[in-house]
């Protein structure tokens, strides 16, 4: 005893670094005490590697984990899965050393770890659970520690690192309470100077993750004089002049930016300061012109170039704030231009390009830039499902004015003289010819190496992003028509394959009709001089057929194109008035609708759209032409009803609640299988609301269904037929069709036996019945199905002839065992004078205990077949087929 307290006092002193004498020690305990020295040393390598290992990781976290700057920072960023899962590795050998320490090393008195290192190699652990993602290990070994070693400062250590697990597990309650109890224990003698300058910005992380960043800003002020760690600190700066940015205040968001660029903050942090800045600009007190120079030289930069897109945007701001709405466009088509990877710039960038385009009515380039910003934006953003809507409604618009556009050109084109019609094409072949010749000769000055420095091939001047939009610009420079051109192809081709001829279906054939197939392809083997003299035909934009094919040349033709160009027009308008509130345009749009085609078939609905505008815009004659032209001309419109009685939609309302309350009633009546007073109530219902289309074919489906019930099944086909004619377009339909349906497979109704058997072998094929025939009256068989290897046939015969005798003596039953197929015996029951009689039986036998006794249910399947399909059965020896085919009819 004396030797092992002696030996654990040596431990002890050892281990909080006191060291200690041998020399008045015996020559074997001094020998014993050394092996012990020599084992702590052993043991406190393999913590201090552990150790070593955590700092690593921690560091390697620090280094790899992205920020999203597009949102106020977290004070501690832990990565995600991904970086989780690259330091697990490092992280598991960090918990195998710390647990060795544990095992080899622990000494408990007095129920308290006496060993340091033990103590600090579970918060070691704990702390490598918590970066590698596995918040549920970390939870329970700081858990461990606040609770365990309370006698000892590591416990609060615990408790900080418990809160910081509950915030990333997003349980804020319980984060927020591990945080008040430390912030109540700081003024104890022990508690740990590293752990009380840590809790604001612990209490900081908590709030920011809550989303209540002004409740954050106060522990990060509390941070700044006790955080030491320079880039912690710059990190602290960079939060507190987000906060103040969101909060508006510009002032005091730039002066913290400003400090964080003057700390010499990584290269990430420092561009973001710097355009954090220039957001921070107020045109009201602030020099725009440095803050603009400072970031078009950043722009220039090569080490600047992947956030180009934004600094262009950042540029766009300045312009907005100082109403420059010219160079903010400019500046927003730029960062969408230069954004490549940056999905969530891009899309921002985008909405706000095309909200200043709606904004002054400028629908096109809107719908284009509305169309990329909800490719890229995530489904959580804020106002998404209004963003998609526009962009969806401008996309129907552009589609229409498109439309009228391409109509009008190709008509205007047909009814040209030829000469002109042939000259003009003429230029066009011509112009197109010249660009070969260019791009040909751009190509080989770029082969040789000697291109115009700065310009791409093509010769063209603009071909720099940013420039969309301005004449001589490229096309495949132009993000926005690159989005919409992708978006039309989509629309009219599908997704295709990116491999030749990629518009035809079928390339062999085609390609050998149309004498373009490779040598050996042609149907002979050979290139004849037919073919090959085609194969060098000019073909596409070259020729003068390129540009004619599209044109109208037919009077249906010319009548097809005008139906075209009035379809879009009343589309146009509609999206103009109801889903943009734009009258301008809708106005403009209906007059030259009425001008063009004054005879058009939606001239009652423009001349109704022409009349609220004018009385919107207080143009009270112009209102009243249109009036009159309505009730002029259709007197018993629904428009003109509105027109003469401004109360009529408030009447018909109140006579549909009228309508609403009898069908109540019906319903009820129905229900109750009240039939003939349902029929009462739907009659006088078809004499007082005969034009409420709504409620209407309801009383008249449940009329016919009364009908059915109370008269022969003819009634309520031929009700129902009326029901379909009268109303086509109710909901009702359907549920009709599928009764007609049955009422003629069932009875017959309305179709001949041939149709019948037509409509029921159809059914059969559709539902994978195979060629059975149903036949309820017909002699019934009842088989049952019984793997050879897992039943014992024999055993199973004498049992089913044992039950015959005692519930179905009366009936003479034959049983016969016959093999179906190299797995199944058949035993067939026969037989039954029609279906319900071997339903009876089937029935009692599927339920019998005795029967069945000792057999899994899987070895065996019981059916009811008719005499008619058991020879059909028997052949096909297709289980699956009939036992779709019973529980169709039998079963049901």
């Amino acid at each position: 005893m004396k030797f092992i307290k002696t030996n654990s006092i040596l431990f002890a002193l050892v281990l909080f670094g006191i060291g200690m004498s041998f020399s008045s020690c015996s020559t074997k305990r001094n020998t014993a005490m050394a092996r012990g020295y020599h084992n702590l040393t052993s043991h406190y390598n393999v913590y201090w590697n552990g150790k070593q290992n955590l700092i690593a990781g921690a560091d390697y976290l620090r280094q790899n984990a992205k920020d999203n700057y597009a949102k106020i920072l977290p004070v501690f960023n832990y990565g995600g899965k991904k970086l989780a899962a690259q330091m697990s590795s490092r992280m598991k050998l960090t918990i195998k050393k710390a647990a060795m320490a544990i095992q080899n090393h622990s000494m408990v008195f007095g129920r308290k770890e006496r060993i340091r290192w033990v103590r600090e190699s579970y918060l070691m652990m704990g702390q490598a659970f918590f970066y590698k993602h596995d918040f549920t290990g970390a939870r329970r070994v700081f858990d461990f520690i606040q609770k365990k070693y309370n006698f000892s400062p590591i416990h609060y250590f615990g408790t900080l690192w418990l809160a910081k697990t509950y915030i990333e597990t997003k349980q804020f309650g319980k984060a927020e309470a591990a945080l008040n109890l430390l912030s109540s224990q700081q003024n104890k003698k022990d508690f740990p100077k590293e752990v009380k300058n840590r809790l604001p910005l612990v209490y900081a992380n908590l709030y920011l993750a809550e989303k209540n960043p002004s409740a954050a800003y106060p522990f990060l002020e509390k941070s700044i004089d006790v955080t030491h760690d320079k880039d912690l600190l710059s990190r602290v700066y960079f939060i507190m002049g987000q906060i103040n940015r969101v909060e508006g205040h510009l002032k005091q968001a730039g002066s913290y930016f400003t400090k964080v660029i003057k700390r010499n903050p990584p290269f990430q942090m420092d561009f973001e300061a710097r355009l954090n800045l220039a957001k921070s600009y107020n045109a009201a007190n602030g020099d725009g012109k440095y803050i603009v120079k400072t970031l078009e030289k950043m722009a220039r930069k090569n080490q600047y170039q992947i956030y180009r897109d934004q600094i262009y945007f950042a540029l766009a701001e300045v312009a907005e704030k100082n109403n420059n709405d010219s160079l903010m466009v400019h500046y927003l088509r730029l960062s969408v231009s230069n954004s490549k990877d940056n999905n969530y710039q891009k899309s921002t960038a985008s909405l706000k390009l095309a909200e200043d385009y709606f904004k002054h009515g400028n629908y096109v380039p809107a719908e284009a830039y509305y169309d990329t910003a909800v490719q890229f934006l995530p489904k959580d953003y804020p106002h998404y499902a209004q963003i998609k809507n526009k962009s969806l409604v401008l996309s129907q618009l552009v589609i229409n004015l498109q439309s009228i556009s391409t109509q009008d050109s190709l008509q205007r084109l047909a009814r040209m003289d030829t000469t002109q019609l042939y000259a003009l094409i003429d230029k066009k072949i011509a112009a197109f010819r010249a660009a070969l010749v260019k791009k040909e000769k751009m190509a080989e000055a770029a082969a040789t190496g000697n291109n115009i420095p700065g310009q791409l091939p093509g010769n063209n001047t603009n071909m720099y992003p940013g420039g969309a939009g301005k004449s001589g610009e490229w096309y495949f420079y132009n993000k926005t028509a690159l989005a919409q051109g992708y978006n039309n192809f989509l629309r009219k081709w599908g997704p295709r394959k990116l491999e030749d001829l990629w518009f035809l279906s079928d390339k062999n054939t085609t390609m050998v009709n149309a004498g373009i197939a490779e040598e050996g392809n042609t149907p002979t083997g050979k290139l004849t001089s037919k073919t090959r003299n085609k194969k060098h035909l000019p073909t596409g934009p070259e020729t003068r057929e390129y540009y004619l094919k599209g044109l109208p040349r037919t009077e249906k033709q010319f009548q097809l194109s005008d139906s075209l160009i009035v379809n879009s027009y009343s589309k146009l308008g509609f999206l103009y008035l109801e889903e943009l509130n734009d009258t301008t345009d809708a106005l403009k749009t209906y007059l030259d609708f009425q001008v063009k085609y004054p005879d058009n078939q939606f001239r009652l609905q423009n001349w109704y759209h022409l009349y609220k505008i004018y009385s919107g815009l207080g143009k009270t004659g112009k209102a009243t032409y249109y009036k009159d032209l309505i009730l002029d001309s259709y007197p018993a419109s629904l428009y003109a009803k509105v027109l003469n009685d401004p109360d009529y939609y408030k009447k018909l309302e109140s006579k549909h609640n009228e309508a609403e309350k009898l069908y109540g009633r019906t319903y009820q009546a129905f229900e109750r299988g009240q039939y003939y007073r349902v029929i009462a109530y739907a009659n006088r219902a078809q004499e007082k609301y005969p034009d409420d289309t709504t409620i209407a074919p309801r009383f008249m489906y449940l009329r016919a269904l009364s009908l059915g019930k109370v008269n022969v099944p003819d009634t309520l086909y031929k009700t129902l037929v009326q029901l379909i004619t009268k109303y086509p377009h109710s909901p009702l339909v359907n549920r009709a069709q599928a009764i007609i349906k049955m009422l003629q497979l069932d009875y017959g109704i309305g179709i001949s036996a041939k149709e019948r058997a037509a409509l029921l072998a159809a059914q059969k094929r559709k539902k994978g019945l195979g060629d059975y025939v149903y036949n309820s009256k017909a002699q019934q068989f009842v088989l049952l199905l019984a793997n050879r290897r897992n039943v014992n046939i024999r055993a199973l015969e004498t049992r089913l002839s044992d039950f015959n005798q005692k519930y179905f003596r009366q009936n003479p039953l034959q049983i016969n065992s016959l093999t179906l197929d190299n797995n199944d015996n058949l035993l067939l029951i026969r037989q039954f004078v029609n279906q319900q009689n071997a339903m009876v039986y089937y029935k009692s036998l599927a339920k019998d205990p005795y029967v069945f006794s000792g057999i899994l249910k899987k070895n065996y399947q019981l059916f009811v077949i008719s005499k008619e399909n058991y020879p059909l059965f028997y052949k096909e020896k297709n289980v699956k087929v009939y036992q779709r085919f019973f529980n169709e009819y039998y079963q049901k």
